[in-house]
């Protein structure tokens, strides 16, 4: 099954789950939590995705090494285009 037809899936049943229970709240505290709880999910799912992004970038590796060979292959390049006679 293609990932994005597991997701549609997963979305619908969640979203019958919240359905059936926002049905079933008749209690107005209870029914305004049921309410609120898709943008609670949201805002947490959010906060995961943003912490995720901070301890990447903020473990990420650096390899001095590698950005010298990095540096050397864009050298190389230039020069090749330079006898083609691209101008960039």
């Amino acid at each position: 099954m293609l990932r994005i037809a597991r997701l549609a899936c997963f979305a619908a049943a969640i979203a019958a789950t919240w359905v059936a229970v926002l049905q079933k709240t008749t209690e107005e505290p209870a029914r305004t939590a049921v309410l609120l709880a898709p943008l609670a999910a949201a805002l947490l799912f959010a906060a995961y995705l943003a912490t995720s992004l901070l301890l990447g970038v903020a473990t990420f590796r650096t390899v001095p090494e590698e950005a010298e060979l990095l540096q050397k292959d864009i050298a190389r390049a230039k020069a090749d285009l330079a006898k083609r006679g691209v101008k960039y």
